[in-house]
């Protein structure tokens, strides 16, 4: 069965903040990510999607079994719809760089994630799902700001969940869209609190930390 995972590498969302390329304990984050995934042995093949950065990535993770993300194909009729002009005409599937069963899509940002928790994803698509992220209940209460800066509501946050990655789809539901849409009505599996993300320098020092306590 051929399983895809494609570990998302996002911008720097503000100066100072961490991005895939920043150490952590010494070794870049994307690379922490990377290993963690081929550990959970769940993947056949994984794709590094970062954009302008992708050759910096690639390179981050020099000796490691990735390849950079090709951009899809589609094809309807005799119009298509992307590059690589060898498929048949008729095709309204991906190139060779994104076929598989199931792909599993993975944010870079997430470096401490355990690798039973790519299992548990996995096993929930393949149980007939099409799509499955996990997450994690919402511990702090939530206000509804208007656009003065007042509180305005108290919505019950019984309802709203934490998202994490990995989360698992079956091949046709990521090939064409964009991640929050395929996303969407997609079933949940509890995610793991070591799967956040790292996204302020807070977010780092706590990485650390936990990398320290594990040595």
């Amino acid at each position: 069965m051929n399983i895809l995972a494609v570990v998302v590498a996002g911008g720097v969302r503000s100066a100072g903040s961490p991005n895939a390329l920043t150490l952590l304990a010494g070794v870049p984050m994307v690379v922490r990510s990377v290993r963690t995934l081929l550990a959970s042995g769940v993947v056949d093949r994984v794709l590094l999607r970062g954009g302008e950065c992708t050759g910096d990535l690639l390179r981050a993770c020099a000796g490691l079994p990735v390849d950079a993300w090709q951009p899809p194909v589609r094809r309807v009729g005799a119009g298509r719809v992307g590059a690589h002009a060898g498929q048949r005409a008729d095709t309204t599937r991906s190139d060779d760089a994104i076929a598989g069963s199931f792909v599993l899509v993975h944010d870079a940002a997430r470096p401490l994630t355990p690798p039973a928790l790519f299992g548990a994803v996995l096993d929930a698509v393949r149980a007939g799902h099409r799509a499955v992220v996990p997450v994690l209940p919402l511990a702090d209460t939530v206000k509804v700001v208007d656009g003065a800066g007042l509180l305005r509501a108290t919505p019950d946050r019984a309802g709203f969940r934490v998202v994490q990655t990995p989360q698992a789809f079956r091949a046709p539901e990521i090939h064409f869209r964009p991640l929050d849409a395929a996303a969407a009505g997609a079933d949940t599996v509890v995610g793991d609190p070591l799967a956040f993300a790292v996204h302020t320098p807070w977010d780092l020092q706590l990485a650390e930390l936990l990398l320290e306590e594990e040595s």
